[in-house]
């Protein structure tokens, strides 16, 4: 029960203090890579905490697996993670919730993968049709006749990812501004943002309800564009960067949810961080300290589950003077 009770805390802690946390803490902006790689780990290490929680709580799924992984003795499993506290109807709902919430986050994840696939198709199909490529610097990406300013990319494997320029931003941008926003978008296609986007979306529907990880999928997108914005910049400059966003961020978002665009979420935060003065380098110390405290984050439930099943290993074997019981 107190096992139990330190991985539900842990949990709350992860999913929603941290939540609230990064979405309000100022480096993420200096650091938008390795703030997505934090909140990708916090996600899944609020995950992975929830489903142990609920296998502690169907107290035979997980005392059968301890019993046969770990080779303990099913009466010391049943008295380290159950103790005197056992109710069957509990531990019936909770199986119930476990399987319930793994078959409706898979529904939905293959529904919002598969819309977005479905979306993705469809504007490919209509670029083909009516996109050609450009000439010289532009040869691999497709020119719209659209006297609308927008620039947009459309996500795929090699082949089929594509990156579009209407018309109107042609003649709306400089050459160097044309070819930040290039960069910009193939960005986009080489860190596949646009998976990232809509995994955070699936997570954020599935959970969000309970006030754990509601910020998640909008700061995916938040940061997915800065981190774009970085790439392209360390090419072009920054100054380039932010003129061409500037001309175009009074043009509607492209292409819907699945699709990131040039102008994003909140064109006017990522041009004030492009006009700043660039965050100095600090080296790898912070890209260190990021990935000790995203294992801390993954290794605690783990070490809270199987700490007491290392410590009983093997009992099973023992002779009868190795297990406890009461003297005659």
């Amino acid at each position: 029960m107190l096992i139990i009770g330190a991985l539900f805390l842990y949990a709350i802690l992860v999913g929603v203090v941290g939540d609230r946390w990064l979405a309000r803490a100022a480096w993420v902006a200096r650091s938008p890579r390795t703030a997505l790689y934090v909140w990708h780990t916090c996600t899944l290490t609020f995950l992975v905490t929830v489903a142990s929680v609920l296998v502690l709580t169907a107290h035979d799924l997980w005392e059968h697996a301890v019993v046969w992984l770990f080779h303990a003795d099913k009466p010391q499993v049943h008295a380290v993670y159950s103790g005197s506290w056992h109710i069957d109807a509990v531990a019936d709902a909770a199986t119930t919730l476990l399987l319930a919430a793994m078959v409706m986050t898979a529904v939905l994840a293959v529904r919002r993968i598969r819309d977005s696939r479905r979306e993705q198709g469809r504007h490919r199909l209509v670029t083909d049709a009516l996109a050609a490529y450009g000439p010289g610097p532009l040869r691999r990406v497709r020119i719209l006749e659209d006297p609308v300013p927008a620039a947009f990319c459309i996500p795929g494997s090699r082949r089929d990812g594509r990156i579009v320029l209407t018309r109107g931003a042609l003649a709306l941008l400089t050459a160097d501004q044309v070819a930040a926003t290039v960069a910009h978008e193939q960005a986009h296609l080489r860190f596949r943002h646009h998976a990232a986007i809509v995994l955070a979306n699936v997570a954020t529907v599935a959970v969000g309800w309970s006030g754990a990880l509601r910020n998640y999928a909008g700061q995916v997108r938040r940061l997915a564009e800065m981190a774009a914005d970085d790439h392209a910049a360390t090419e072009h400059g920054r100054r380039t960067l932010a003129s061409a966003l500037l001309e175009m961020c009074t043009v509607p978002e492209t292409g819907g949810g699945a699709l990131p665009a040039m102008t994003g979420a909140d064109p006017a935060e990522r041009i004030r961080r492009l006009i700043a003065p660039a965050p100095s380098r600090t080296g790898r110390v912070p890209r260190a300290l990021a990935a000790g405290a995203v294992t801390v984050l993954v290794a605690v439930p783990a070490t809270l589950a199987l700490a007491p099943a290392v410590m009983i290993a093997d009992t099973a074997h023992c002779p009868p003077r190795c297990h406890p019981g009461p003297e005659h």
